[in-house]
């Protein structure tokens, strides 16, 4: 499924780790950073050819239907900002054996 409407996130789903390849094309390279709801990984998008940073549901947030319908509304409403610094978000995914992520440009500093 690609759209990160309120579903159920199988019990099994988990954040992804260095190496694995998620969806075929995002390659996770590193860890950048964690927060209440979610963890940012550095990957890069194999077709491509370029960084990006994927923003991730943690297993235990994205068992509630609540804050993954907030996620894909704070997707939607980051995709519409531009601005030098602000990270573009390129797409939402959910795949259907994980958890819902974000795409955005991997931003320095």
């Amino acid at each position: 499924m690609n759209s990160l409407e309120p579903e159920v996130v199988p019990a099994q789903a988990r954040l992804p780790s260095v190496g694995d390849v998620v969806l075929g094309k995002y390659r996770i390279d590193s860890h950048i950073g964690e927060g209440g709801m979610g963890v940012v990984l550095e990957a890069y998008h194999l077709k491509l050819e370029q960084k990006v940073a994927l923003k991730l549901l943690h297993p235990e947030a994205a068992a509630s239907p609540d804050a993954v319908a907030r996620f894909a509304r704070e997707g939607r409403a980051a995709a519409r900002l531009a601005g030098p610094h602000v990270a573009r978000v390129y797409d939402v995914e959910q795949p259907s054996d994980g958890l819902p992520f974000l795409v955005m440009e991997r931003l320095r500093g």
